[in-house]
Parts: structure tokens; sequence; C-alpha cells
């Protein structure tokens, strides 16, 4: 994986979550069900303010978004 700055790291997460949300059909407050009733507000900052989720919440996302976190995490491939 290619280095990255926080920000980056925080944009590109959040862009992946939102790509592979929507490959598999979810709305934000859906994903947010899925991680254990966070409210939609909190899918949508990750999504457009960028990610950066602690590391049990990285795991957690990653299972929602039926990825592993290696997956969830490479931003050189696209997700399935």
């Amino acid at each position: 994986m290619e280095e990255v700055d926080l920000n980056g790291f925080r944009i590109a997460l959040g862009e992946k979550i939102k790509l592979r949300r929507e490959e598999l059909g979810l709305s934000q407050a859906a994903l947010g069900i899925r991680l254990g009733s966070k409210d939609k507000q909190v899918i949508s900052r990750y999504e457009t303010e960028g990610a950066n989720p602690t590391a049990y919440n990285l795991v957690q996302l990653a299972k929602s978004l039926e990825l592993s976190v290696q997956e969830l995490l490479d931003y050189e491939k696209k997700v399935k």
C-alpha cells in the first residue's frame, strides 16, 4: 500500500466505505444498523469528511461491508 498522510487515509477510506456500501445496495441507515445502531449521520461523516475509525470499528466496518480489513484498506484495488 502506498504511503498516505492521515487526511489522505481518512478520505480514501471514506470513499471505499461509500463505494462498497453502494455496491451492496445498502443505505447509510442500513449500514448503521449493521454496525450496531450507529445512525446514518455517522456513516455520512465517514463518507464525506473521511473515516478514522478505532481498530474495533474498522473490524466491524469490514465485516458489515463483507470485506476483510485488508480488502477495506487496500486502496489500489477496487472492491468486489
